[in-house]
């Protein structure tokens, strides 16, 4: 595998367009299915670290970051992290629960373009099955909705929602509810994701019980799109990730996605460019030339 930086300028591919960040692993949920880090897993390095990251990649070509975990929110220098992106011209997405926005918002949101919020259930018992854990982030994600529409017109808003078994018939029922509570459905995008059988959790989880099938996800995003035609909405199925995502823990190591000979997603390795830079961007050209992340 060639690591030198010459050899690198003569690959097709030697960066992520977008790279997804994890500071940390830490959440107050506890979802089954979660790909982010275990949630032990703590901040392992400090913001100066995060910033030469994204410097590194942004020079190379990467344009985009999104904050995720874990819960990003849970680290107390996101918002000098966001404001250093931004500063680089990369677009920023924060993708959090929501537990901690109304307090934290005032000095995360003025530097970032997304935001990404989950709601996986039309009530919070069916929410809460999808993500479980002492705080209820039903009417924390619902709140946030409103509070982003109404005081940071700029910054787009994602409401996203895995698709898996025990949500699969209610899947459709929530943007009403949003709807009912004073979001205006027109001014949100709605993403569905179909559940994967991936992530440190895989091997504990019994993912037949959680798995759903393309077919299923198919007719849901139907019935969405039938439902609520001033809506924009995506469905995002899990034989669509290779390549996808660049994504970089809490402790420094990389990973993505690819589909198997079998069609199931699997976890791939991208080094850890916190330490070895180029041998990252040597495993990108490698995987995922051609590819475009998110």
């Amino acid at each position: 595998m060639a690591t030198s930086e010459q050899s690198l300028n003569n690959s097709p591919r030697m960066h992520p367009d977008t790279i997804d960040i994890s500071m940390t692993g830490s959440c107050q949920l506890d979802c089954q299915w979660c790909w982010g880090d275990v949630h032990k897993i703590g901040i392992e390095h400090q913001q100066d670290s995060w910033k030469n990251l994204l410097s590194s990649f942004n020079e190379r070509g990467t344009n985009a970051v999104v904050f995720t975990g874990g819960e990003p929110l849970m680290v107390p220098f996101l918002p000098e992290i966001a404001q250093h992106a931004k500063e680089l011209g990369m677009r920023t997405t924060l993708s959090t629960n929501a537990v901690l926005l109304a307090r934290k918002h005032h000095k995360v949101l003025p530097f970032i373009d997304d935001l990404g919020l989950p709601l996986d259930g039309s009530t919070s018992p069916i929410n809460k099955i999808m993500r479980p854990g002492k705080i209820d982030n039903f009417k924390k994600v619902i709140e946030g909705a409103n509070l982003v529409l109404d005081n940071y017109p700029d910054t787009e808003l994602t409401i996203r929602t895995v698709i898996a078994r025990p949500n699969v018939n209610d899947v459709a029922n929530i943007p009403e509810v949003l709807s009912n509570q004073g979001v205006n459905l027109s001014r949100i995008r709605y993403k569905m994701y179909q559940v994967e059988p991936i992530g440190p959790r895989a091997t504990i989880t019994n993912t037949e019980a959680w798995s759903v099938e393309e077919d299923e996800c198919l007719e849901v995003a139907e019935e969405v799109s039938e439902r609520y035609p001033n809506m924009h909405n995506t469905l995002q199925l899990y034989k669509n990730t290779s390549g996808r995502y660049f994504q970089v823990g809490a402790l420094g190591n990389a990973f993505g996605t690819l589909i198997d000979d079998d069609g199931k997603p699997k976890t791939i390795e991208l080094g850890n460019p916190m330490k070895d830079l180029s041998e990252s961007l040597a495993m990108i050209a490698l995987y995922y030339s051609g590819l475009d992340t998110h």
